[in-house]
């Protein structure tokens, strides 16, 4: 099993940069870890430090901790170009759906490797002498709630979405709920109901476990956070009133993010509408933002206080895209064509770093629980969904839906398309929309243009053969067609019907 034969790491309480020590976690220094509530905390820090800023010894920007990932999901959609940079590779299709290349293995080793960590911590935690109720629970429900996005994830990027996998109950992704040593035996996919119905037990058992949990800081996770999880759960799962249910409430304490809050750059992790996200200090810094963090992909030099932003000038809007804003809307007003830079592309304002490249990134905000709220209700008929859409619109000074039924959700997807755009939802979005890729406009041509026809297997990305060589419970990839597991070209039009 290559999955998480990571270690549990002793982390200063303090610091959620200053590793300690490193070690299995059935060796001696788990009772050191777990002897005290302040061990817990500590060792739960080190599962943030994996989610945040883990790089996977690869030195590459595409890699780097979640943040990058959202990168992937947005730079595999159709309203970002990638001109040139690590985010190539994603942008064309081109490898990381291969067992045999780094980006497969990246995205297993580093769900499995959180997961394992956070089942040390969910295991031993209760077993603290002396610890309260209350702080046991604060631990725990942080670990099972991202235990449950971690495998909510995987589901996602291994298997087809929900709706197509749920009745033919097709293979999900192993299941590990207890600590594991390189000694345990790698288990089998089990299906994907099986890996769904361990989604809504963490996740629920978290949000019970965080009612009273006042988190320190927005990296962590908390109740509202857990709640929109699972709101993002539920729309995949189409049960579109549950979805509604849990996105009103994750949001509720959160007011949108205001126009002036999105002229500023989406770089403060103290924005009210921000509800979950990525906080770097000059410590913890993604290879210090001046070459591969997320801040140094995208094509800006707005300068807004008199100090150019190192950019390492790859993401670009297209055309066609940028063509779909009122003249009106802010956000339009944020994007901006320069010839004589950027290769003749647009360029886009929205992610625009502080002044000591330390800027926070948004992994959750109120506006896209407010989306998930308005395309739940238009699923179902409700008369009110137009009107949260318009809410949005007419703060944003774009020109208000008048659409029902079908067009209205529609206009629901494009205006996530409008509002969250690089910030990890593009390819989500086509996915559980079972909706083909179709780039239009002006995108960059590398080596053929990309499109993708609806439930494609080119979606499902490829379990890493490392993973098949070592396990003895998984002895095969997903696709269909014979031959299609090596090279993503020959299942280009292999669609699950």
């Amino acid at each position: 099993m290559i999955a998480a034969l990571a270690a549990i790491t002793a982390l200063s309480v303090v610091s959620c940069r200053d590793f300690l020590e490193t070690n299995p976690t059935s060796s001696v220094s788990d009772n050191q870890v777990f002897t005290s509530i302040q061990g817990a905390e500590a060792a739960l820090n080190g599962c943030y430090y994996l989610l945040h800023f883990n790089d996977e010894n690869y030195n590459r920007g595409d890699v780097t901790g979640y943040v990058s990932q959202i990168l992937t999901w947005d730079t595999t959609g159709e309203d970002i170009i990638v001109y040139g940079g690590w985010y190539g590779y994603d942008y064309n299709f081109w490898g990381h759906q291969r067992g045999d290349i780094f980006k497969t293995y990246t995205l297993w080793n580093y769900y499995y490797v959180l997961i394992n960590n956070l089942n040390s911590v969910i295991h031993y935690t209760p077993l603290i002498e002396g610890a309260s109720e209350a702080e046991i629970n604060a631990v725990v429900g942080q670990a099972k709630c991202i235990r449950g996005w971690c495998y909510f994830m995987l589901a996602q990027i291994f298997q087809h979405t929900y709706q197509l996998s749920h009745p033919r109950n097709m293979p999900g992704v192993p299941i590990y709920t207890e600590p594991t040593t390189d000694e345990t035996e790698g288990k089998g996919r089990g299906t994907i109901d099986e890996t769904y119905a361990q989604v809504l037990k963490d996740l629920t058992e978290a949000e019970v476990a965080l009612k009273d949990y006042n988190r320190l800081a927005k990296n962590h996770v908390d109740q509202s956070v857990c709640q929109g999880i699972l709101a993002r759960v539920y729309l995949v799962m189409q049960d579109w009133d549950k979805a509604a249910e849990y996105a009103a409430k994750a949001r509720s304490t959160y007011p949108l993010t205001t126009n002036a809050e999105w002229n500023a750059g989406f770089n403060d992790i103290n924005t009210a509408s921000w509800m979950w996200g990525l906080i770097q200090d000059k410590e913890n810094k993604l290879y210090g933002n001046g070459d591969y963090g997320p801040f140094a992909m995208w094509a800006n030099w707005i300068t807004r206080d008199g100090n150019d932003r190192w950019s390492f000038n790859c993401f670009f809007l297209p055309d066609a895209f940028v063509a779909l804003f009122d003249d009106n809307d802010i956000r339009r007003q944020q994007m901006f064509y320069r010839a004589d830079q950027g290769y003749g592309l647009w360029c886009s304002g929205k992610f625009y770093d502080n002044q000591d490249l330390t800027g926070s990134f948004p992994y959750m905000r109120a506006d896209e629980m407010l989306l998930i709220e308005a395309e739940a209700k238009a699923r179902k008929g409700a008369g009110d969904a137009q009107t949260l859409l318009n809410e949005l619109r007419n703060m944003r000074g774009a020109t208000p839906s008048g659409k029902t039924g079908d067009a209205l959700v529609e206009d629901i997807l494009l205006e996530r398309r409008k509002e969250l755009y690089g910030e990890g939802f593009a390819w989500l979005d086509i996915i559980r929309n079972c909706k083909p890729l179709v780039r239009e406009g002006n995108h960059v041509d590398y080596s053929g243009s990309v499109q993708i026809p609806a439930k494609s297997w080119r979606f499902v990305y490829q379990i890493p053969t490392s993973e098949i060589l070592n396990n003895p419970n998984i002895n095969d990839q997903v696709w269909p067609a014979e031959g299609a597991g090596q090279n993503v070209f020959d299942a280009i039009n292999v669609t699950l019907e």
